[in-house]
C-alpha cells in the first residue's frame, strides 16, 4: 500500500519496527485499512508472506484483509498470505502437527454433534432449574461460555440466564442447598460430557483452541516451532478476544510478534465471553509492547463525535483516546422526547419518508438501533403500514416470530383451505396433536369444497379434544371482512394455548406482540389483503398503500432502512442515524448490577452514536421509562448516561422536566403484564 494514502498515525502503526503493538483504533478511524498497510508493508520489507498469520473472527472479514493485501503486489508475491479465523488457524495446526498436538487420532465435531453427544448423557428430557428448563442445546451453549470465559458453572448460568445465588433468601438455607445440588447435577453431566469425547476421540470447537493454548503455554519446543512458522501475528478485533483467545494469543509473544487492532471503548460483548481487558490492559499484559492510538475519523461530522466523546469522558475508566473529524463541522445531535413506543415510530416513519421525498435521501441512508429487536415492534409495524422499506439486523423481524405465524396459520386457512402447510403448523400448534394425528386430520379435510365444512369436520373429529381449534377458525371466517375484530378475537380464543407453548417469555415478550397485530389489520379491509400485504413479498406491491406510488421502490431494489441491535451493528454506518429508546432504565440497563456491567452498557451506547455520519437523531421514551418501573419524583434522580449532557452538544426539542414526568405517570407501561388488549394509537 502507497503510504501516502494513510494518515500520520496510521502509517506510525503500520510501519512499527518494535516488538508488539496495539493500536488502539476508534470508531471510523480506519482499522482495516491499517492492518492491511502492516501487512503490506512487511511483505514490502522483506518478510515472508507465510510467515504472517492475520487471525480476525469472520472469514470473510479474513479473505477480504488477504485479498486486498494480495492485489497491491505482483501474483505470486503475497501467494502465501493466510487469514483465519482463530478456530480455523487452530485446526490448521492439529491437522499439520498432530503429533505435537497429541491429536493424530481426533475427530472434530460440529453443533450439532455436540449436541446429540450431550443429549445422549442428560436424556432428552430438560433439565428443569426453577422456571427455566436446560436442553440440550442450551446446556452446550453454558458449557462451550464456561470455557471461553474460564468462570464457574455458578457464575455462568448468572450472566447466561439470570440464575444465580442472588435468587435466594440467604437465610432460607433450603432453597440453597437445593440450587447448590442443582449445580452439581449439571457439573456432573458436563464431567461425563467432557469423559465421553476423550472416550470416542472427539474435539469440539473450543477444544480446538484450548488444546493449542494449553500446548504453547506449557511446552518451549511447542512454542520454538511454531514461533519459527509464524514471526509476525496480525489480530483484527482485539477488543472481542475472550479469556481462552488470550491464552492462545498469550505465550505466543515470546517468539513472535504481536501487532493487535481493536477499541476498549467498543467492547460490547462480555455475554459471548468477550474479555474488555485484553485490549485495556494490553501493555501491561505484553512485555516490551507499545499502544497506538488512531483517533482521526472518517465516519461523522465533529458534533456527533463531541457527544461521544463525552459519553467517554464520564467514565470512571481511563479510555484514553479523544476522536477528531477529518470531515469538519455539521449539524448536532437532536434528541426528541416521545411519549410512548407508537409516537416513536410516527417520528421515525415521518423523518425518514421526508428525507426520501424532500431532500434526497434513499431509504438505505437510514439506520435505526435499538437495544433489542424486541424494542422494535412497533417501529416494524409502522413502517410495513407505511410501506417503507426495511431490513432487520440482530433477530427475526416481527412478522416472522413463531407466535406470529402461529396465529397467521389460522388466517391462512380461511383464506385458503387447501394450504397445506397453514394446516400442519395450526393443528400441531395444539397439544396432543402431532405430525401424524395432524396428517389424518388434513386427509378429510382436503376433500371438502369450503371452509365452513372442514369447521364441520373438526367439530365431529375425535382427535380434537379443545373446542377452539375450530372456535377459532369460526371466529375467523365471520370476521373475515373486519380483520382488526378478526385478530382480535382470534387472539382471545388462542392465547391459553400460546401461554402453555411458550410459557417462559409469554408474558414479557411474545403476549406484547398481538395489540400490534391488531393494530396492523386496521389497515386492511379483507383477510386476502392483510395475509398478502404483510406476509408475501412479491404481493407488497398489491397492497393499499398510504404513501403515494411514488415513493415506493421498485420490486427487487435493496434500497431499504436498516433496524438493527446495537449488537449487531458492527461494521454499519448510515447519513442519518436514529438511537432509540435512550431513556432511563436503557441506558445503563436496570439489569446492570456491578460497575463493570454499567461500563459496558456505557459502551454499548457509544458505539451507537458513532454510527452516524451526519444526522443522529436520539429518541427518548417516556412510555419506556415508566415501563422499568422506575418511580421517581424527577427523571435527575435515577442513574442514567445522559443526565448530566451538557446543553451546548446538542438540541433538546422538549426537556425531560419534573412536570412532564408527573404528566405522564399513568401511562400504560409495556412491560406491565396486564397491558389492556386494545391498544389506541392516537
Amino acid at each position: 500500500m502507497n503510504m501516502d494514502e494513510l494518515n500520520k498515525s496510521q502509517e506510525k502503526a503500520a510501519t512499527f519496527e518494535g516488538k508488539h503493538l496495539l493500536v488502539l483504533a476508534g470508531a471510523g478511524t480506519g482499522k482495516t485499512k491499517t492492518i492491511i498497510a502492516r501487512a503490506s508493508y512487511l511483505i514490502s520489507t522483506g518478510v515472508d508472506p507465510s510467515k504472517i498469520q492475520i487471525l480476525t473472527f469472520t472469514k470473510r472479514a479474513a479473505n477480504e484483509i488477504v485479498s486486498r493485501v494480495k492485489a497491491e503486489f505482483d501474483k505470486n508475491q503475497a501467494m502465501d498470505l493466510r487469514g483465519s479465523t482463530f478456530h480455523s488457524w487452530c485446526n490448521q495446526l492439529l491437522t499439520q502437527f498432530p503429533n505435537l498436538f497429541g491429536t493424530n487420532t481426533f475427530t472434530i465435531i460440529d453443533e450439532d454433534d455436540q449436541v446429540n453427544l450431550m443429549k445422549s448423557i442428560c436424556g432428552k428430557k430438560p433439565i428443569q432449574l426453577e422456571n427455566i428448563k436446560l436442553d440440550s442445546q442450551r446446556l452446550v451453549d453454558i458449557y462451550s461460555f464456561m470455557r471461553n470465559t474460564k468462570l464457574s458453572l455458578a457464575d455462568s448460568l448468572k450472566i447466561k440466564i439470570g440464575i444465580g445465588d442472588n435468587n435466594y433468601d440467604l437465610e432460607d438455607q433450603t432453597m440453597l442447598k437445593d440450587h447448590n445440588l442443582r449445580l452439581l447435577y449439571i457439573e456432573n453431566f458436563f464431567h461425563d460430557y467432557h469423559n465421553k469425547k476423550l472416550e470416542k476421540k472427539y474435539l469440539d470447537y473450543d477444544d480446538m483452541l484450548l488444546v493449542v493454548a494449553t500446548r504453547l503455554t506449557k511446552d518451549e519446543n511447542a512454542r520454538e516451532i511454531i514461533g519459527n512458522l509464524y514471526k509476525h501475528f496480525l489480530v483484527d478485533e482485539m477488543q472481542d478476544t475472550n479469556p481462552l483467545q488470550w491464552d492462545l494469543l498469550n505465550p505466543l509473544q515470546e517468539k513472535s510478534h504481536l501487532f493487535c487492532v481493536g477499541d476498549d471503548a467498543q467492547s460490547i460483548y462480555s455475554f459471548r465471553g468477550a474479555d474488555f481487558k485484553n485490549v485495556h490492559l494490553f501493555k501491561e499484559r505484553v512485555k516490551d509492547s507499545e499502544v497506538y492510538k488512531l483517533e482521526e475519523n472518517y465516519r461523522s461530522t465533529q458534533e456527533i463525535l463531541d457527544i461521544s466523546n463525552w459519553l467517554l469522558e464520564q467514565s470512571n475508566i481511563k479510555y484514553d483516546k479523544k476522536l477528531k473529524a477529518v470531515r469538519g463541522n455539521g449539524n448536532k445531535p437532536e434528541i426528541i422526547n416521545v411519549e410512548n413506543n407508537w409516537k416513536e415510530a410516527d417520528f421515525i416513519a415521518d423523518k425518514i419518508i421526508e428525507n426520501y421525498t424532500n431532500n434526497n435521501k434513499k431509504y438505505g441512508d437510514h439506520l435505526v438501533l435499538a437495544r433489542s429487536s424486541f424494542y422494535t415492534r412497533e417501529l416494524q409495524a409502522e413502517f410495513i403500514k407505511r410501506k417503507i422499506p426495511f431490513k432487520v439486523y440482530g433477530g427475526r423481524k416481527f412478522m416472522e416470530s413463531a407466535h406470529i405465524k402461529d396465529l397467521i396459520s389460522a388466517m391462512r386457512i380461511v383464506n385458503n383451505k387447501d394450504d397445506e402447510l397453514a394446516w400442519m403448523r395450526y393443528l400441531t400448534l395444539w397439544e396432543g396433536i402431532g405430525e401424524v394425528k395432524a396428517t389424518q386430520l388434513s386427509a378429510p379435510l382436503s376433500l371438502t369444497s369450503n371452509i365452513v365444512s372442514c369447521i364441520h369436520i373438526l367439530k365431529e373429529s375425535r382427535h380434537v379434544t379443545n373446542n377452539n381449534i375450530f372456535l377459532i377458525l369460526e371466529a375467523i371466517y365471520e370476521n373475515q371482512n373486519n380483520v382488526q375484530r378478526a385478530v382480535h378475537k382470534s387472539y382471545e380464543l388462542i392465547q391459553k394455548r400460546m401461554s402453555e407453548k411458550y410459557k417462559e417469555d409469554w408474558e414479557k415478550k411474545r403476549k406484547l406482540d398481538f395489540p400490534i397485530l391488531e393494530e396492523l389489520a386496521k389497515n386492511y379491509s379483507t383477510l386476502g389483503e392483510f395475509i398478502s400485504g404483510i406476509l408475501l413479498d412479491d404481493a407488497v406491491s398489491k397492497s393499499p398503500s398510504i404513501l403515494s406510488d411514488a415513493i415506493i421502490p421498485e420490486k427487487g431494489e435493496e434500497d431499504a432502512v436498516i433496524i438493527s441491535t446495537v449488537h449487531s451493528a458492527k461494521g454499519l454506518e448510515a447519513d442519518t442515524c436514529f438511537v432509540i429508546n435512550v431513556s432511563p432504565g436503557s441506558y445503563p440497563s436496570n439489569r446492570a448490577k456491578n460497575d463493570d456491567e454499567i461500563e459496558e452498557e456505557r459502551r454499548v451506547l457509544y458505539v451507537a452514536l458513532t454510527r452516524a455520519k451526519n444526522n443522529l437523531y436520539i429518541t427518548r421514551n417516556i412510555y419506556a421509562i415508566h415501563g422499568q418501573n422506575l418511580i421517581a419524583k424527577n427523571v435527575s434522580e435515577i442513574q442514567y448516561f445522559l443526565n448530566s449532557l451538557p446543553e451546548n452538544l446538542c438540541i433538546q426539542h422538549v426537556k425531560v422536566t419534573k412536570e412532564i414526568w408527573e404528566k405522564t405517570k399513568d401511562i400504560d407501561t409495556p412491560n406491565e403484564l396486564d397491558l389492556p388488549y386494545h391498544h389506541t394509537h392516537h
